[in-house]
């Protein structure tokens, strides 16, 4: 039988909207991003979810809260899905991280692979903590459907590693937007497929716009 994972991004941020690099700042949602999560819940409704399991930051939190509300469930916090820590680069847009860390943006942007953030975490890192827990809690709940929620980095570092892709090609597959779902099966024999990759179709457009962007993408090519 397979396990089935349902990865859903968290909903809007205050610091989303300003393209601020959030990290590992606990913000919670803002009103927008309680609705996309709630647009969220109304897609799953009809799943059968037997597991929960969340990044211990409010905004997965809370948008797991949301989506698992009306349902008996525990959400279980798991350290390895938290977000990349952005250290020194926290609380600061684009701009202003180029103006003081010149160049780093180049390396965030194009090799993520070199990019080193004072005081925060490599995308290697990251990779390596999220493929592990992703690991750890099928390895729990085999054959059951499970819900995680958790942050665009970490998932897209989860995504890129199971379709065989390198964490400098993360900025070149879909971004994952906000209260978008991604699915993983997980056969007995542990071979991995993915199912869907950041499908927000439930999502009204006016309630969609902003929601892939990125701190420091719009500075790619500095």
């Amino acid at each position: 039988m397979k396990t089935k994972v349902i990865l859903v991004r968290h909903g809007e941020t205050e610091w989303n909207v300003l393209c601020k690099f959030l990290g590992s700042v606990d913000l919670p949602l803002n009103e927008k991003g309680r609705r996309q999560a709630g647009y969220a819940k109304e897609a799953l409704k009809e799943e059968l979810i037997d597991a929960a399991y969340s990044s211990p930051m409010k905004r997965a939190f809370e948008t797991g809260e949301i989506i698992l509300e009306g349902r008996d469930m525990e959400i279980i916090t798991e350290e390895g899905l938290r977000e990349i820590g952005c250290g020194k680069w926290e609380g600061m847009d684009g701009k202003e991280v180029e103006e003081r860390f010149p160049g780093q943006l180049y390396l965030w942007g194009n090799r993520p692979e070199e990019c080193r953030i004072e005081g925060g975490d490599t995308f290697q890192e990251v990779s390596e903590r999220i493929v592990e827990a992703f690991w750890r809690i099928v390895n729990t709940n085999r054959g059951k459907t499970i819900l995680i929620t958790s942050h665009m980095i970490c998932l897209t570092l989860l995504m890129i590693h199971f379709a065989g892709k390198k964490i400098n090609d993360m900025w070149d597959v879909k971004p994952i937007s906000n209260a978008a779902i991604n699915r993983i099966e997980v056969s007995e024999d542990d071979q991995v497929e993915i199912t869907a990759w950041s499908d927000d179709s439930f999502v009204p457009e006016e309630d969609k716009k902003g929601s892939a962007l990125v701190a420091g993408r719009n500075y790619r090519s500095v």
